[in-house]
């Protein structure tokens, strides 16, 4: 004869214990999972990967602020105590704005302060016209009866490339590569040069690279330690590793570029010059005329024709320290103050002038847009990142 079948009762009681059971059994294997975690702080014995993380963090916050550092003593001038109103012009030699640029470690602006000094100083013209989508192009062109000395011809090959044009107009090159290794190598040459005059150290430190390969080295490690720890439910190394991944990001930003260039002894009293000109670039207009009105001031009564002139000759260096959108607002105002005897009597700097306000208030019509290539008010460098991309390629 069959059995008969349990009790209804009793068929549940069993799945109720087999259920408990098999939960016990998860419980057991989740816990002993856990306890092989290695990133987890509740594991037994304490293994002290809190302690890992944490110094993963502290080693984050350390390559920071050396980031930081090297970003604050790239740019450092000594202090000067009188503002200058006039570039440092060196024995023999006319004042260079590319090689102030480089010994002031600003050398990502070098080239295009250096083609706004051949507008300045009317060697050439800057031209802006509308491309068929709308899109401002900017030209240079060549001054008819104007001979280019050396350094000149070799800053517009590094950056149109070597040989002479046909046509008096050149637009800047499509290819990105081409003009920023160009660019490169003009930078490179200057500064071999400032080091045979011994303003420059002969090798940079190398304290960047340094910085900058521990903070990829960390960062590869904290990545996945951060990825692992908050997956598995280990709040507090994951925590501290989440961290770390952000602080090598930022310290990875704030690091400058390439080498940096040290300047020697004998670069102090420019690069202190130099600094004086960024004071007197900053001030407001009236610490400006107090400046030129001092017993070592270039004008006793300085009027706006004069005035203009000193301050249009500053514009490459207002795009060196990073001022030329203000200085630009300047010129402006004061161009539109002069009446039209101050206006003949600056001649082709009236036009060169308008030239170059006209191409700012162009760029600064596509900043109103869409901010699509930065900070386009800055007609020397904005120029170029139009054009050409330049400062994406420098290192």
């Amino acid at each position: 004869m069959r059995p008969s079948a349990p009790p209804r009762p009793i068929r549940a009681r069993a799945t109720r214990r087999r259920a408990r059971a098999a939960a016990r059994a998860r419980a057991r294997s989740a816990t002993a999972q856990r306890a092989r975690n290695p990133w987890n702080p509740s594991c037994r014995p304490y293994t002290g990967r809190v302690p890992i993380a944490t110094a993963l963090a502290l080693l984050g916050a350390v390559l920071l602020a050396c980031a930081l550092v090297a970003r604050v003593r790239a740019t450092a001038l000594p202090r000067s105590l009188i503002a200058e109103f006039t570039p440092f012009a060196p024995a023999e030699r006319s004042a260079d704005v590319v090689d102030d640029a480089i010994l002031v470690g600003r050398e990502r602006r070098a080239v295009a302060a250096g083609l706004l000094q051949l507008a300045t100083t009317g060697a050439v013209r800057l031209v802006a016209d509308t491309g068929p989508r709308g899109r401002i192009a900017v030209g240079v062109e060549l001054v008819e009866g104007v001979a280019l000395t050396s350094a000149q011809t070799e800053l517009l090959e590094a950056l149109f490339g070597p040989g002479h044009p046909r046509e008096r107009l050149r637009r800047f090159s499509k290819d990105r590569r081409a003009v920023g290794r160009r660019v490169r190598a003009y930078v490179d040459r200057r500064a071999a040069a400032l080091t045979r005059r011994g303003l420059l150290r002969p090798r940079g430190t190398r304290a960047r690279l340094t910085v900058r390969v521990a903070a990829v080295l960390l960062l590869m490690i904290a990545v996945p330690a951060a990825a692992l720890t908050l997956v598995a439910g280990a709040w507090m190394p994951g925590a501290a590793c989440f961290a770390a991944v952000l602080l090598l990001v930022v310290a990875l930003c704030v690091i400058p570029p390439g080498e940096r260039r040290v300047p020697t002894a004998e670069a102090d009293s420019r690069r202190t010059h130099l600094d004086g000109l960024r004071q007197y670039l900053t001030l407001a207009e009236a610490d400006r005329l107090r400046v030129l009105q001092s017993p070592t001031g270039a004008l006793s009564r300085p009027g706006p024709v004069e005035t203009y002139l000193l301050d249009e000759k500053l514009l490459p260096w207002a795009v060196v320290f990073g001022v030329e959108r203000e200085w630009l607002a300047h010129l402006k105002i004061a161009y539109d103050e002069m009446d039209a005897t101050s206006l003949s009597a600056l001649g082709e700097v009236a036009a060169s002038t308008l030239d170059l306000l006209q191409i700012a208030d162009a760029l600064g019509g596509l900043v109103e847009i869409g901010f699509a290539v930065g900070d386009l008010m800055g007609v020397g460098g904005d120029a170029l990142e139009i054009a050409g991309g330049v400062f994406d390629a420098l290192p």
